[in-house]
């Protein structure tokens, strides 16, 4: 992670960085809803799904209402390997965009609302850097924040439904949809998070209030999954790579009007 900061970023900006890691560590309500969630959405779901998958009676184990998400090679495979094949690849995908998404608005809502409402922004103004500087920094900031937890979150849940695959019988997890959620829709989503929490930024009076205001860009996201796992389609490995294309893009826009938004509020600090 040092190595990561020293060869980006100059010595005020890791300074700026590390400032709000510090920042954002030390506020209770913010360091819990970092951790908790990702616990519940990376182990506490894998694990409850797979107990189910493994101890339920086989008579309880009806995956009917999926049958149209299952494709002919999962034929061969045992009740307790679909209901897990299920879970892993149609309902967790749902839960882990959650992960990216809210720990980036959550720590994007400490770090630039936090900053009016502690009266730190003045402070800002003195510094040797730059306003786009500082608006960079503080934007790579949170999204290295987020991309950590979000890294660590999918190596527990990789541990945990590996060994699913293997009690259950199901087929390995990770194919292209995974790929594609993990290493380009996640990193979208993730820098999304903190540019959309920057544009409401100025709306925002406290660092709870934000993070109230992080379900709007939630909810829309979650669409997609719900879809999926009520059948009325089937997230291909094309639709995913679309999405993350389309909100790459969008991240573009919204960093620029961030950015201005960033620069006007510094100006009236």
């Amino acid at each position: 992670m040092q190595k990561l900061l020293n060869k980006f970023f100059s010595p005020g900006e890791r300074a700026l960085i590390r400032k709000d890691f510090t920042e954002i560590w030390s506020q209770k309500l913010v360091r819990n809803s970092l951790l908790v969630l990702p616990i519940i959405m990376s182990v506490g779901m894998p694990l409850l799904f797979l107990l189910i998958a493994v101890f339920a009676p086989l008579r309880e184990l009806d995956v009917g209402a999926f049958q149209s998400l299952l494709g002919a090679d999962m034929e061969a495979v045992g009740a307790r390997g679909q209901m897990f094949h299920v879970f892993t690849n149609f309902v967790c995908p749902m839960l882990f965009v959650m992960i990216p998404l809210m720990s980036a608005t959550v720590s994007a809502a400490c770090t630039f609302v936090g900053e009016k409402e502690r009266g730190t922004m003045e402070t800002l103004l003195l510094s040797p850097l730059s306003v786009h500087k500082l608006f960079q920094a503080k934007v790579a900031g949170c999204a290295l924040l987020a991309g950590m937890i979000t890294g660590i979150s999918f190596v527990a849940f990789f541990v945990i439904t590996v060994v699913g695959d293997i009690l259950t019988g199901a087929p390995f997890f990770f194919n292209l949809n995974w790929f594609i959620l993990v290493f380009l829709l996640s990193p979208a989503l993730n820098v999304l998070g903190v540019v959309f929490m920057v544009m409401v930024s100025g709306r925002s009076k406290t660092t709870t209030e934000a993070m109230q205001v992080s379900g709007y860009i939630v909810f829309p996201i979650l669409l997609l999954f719900v879809g999926q796992i009520t059948g009325l389609f089937i997230l291909e490995w094309w639709m995913l790579l679309a999405a993350a294309a389309v909100i790459a893009a969008i991240d573009l826009l919204l960093f620029n009007r961030g950015f201005a938004r960033f620069t006007a509020e510094k100006l009236l600090a």
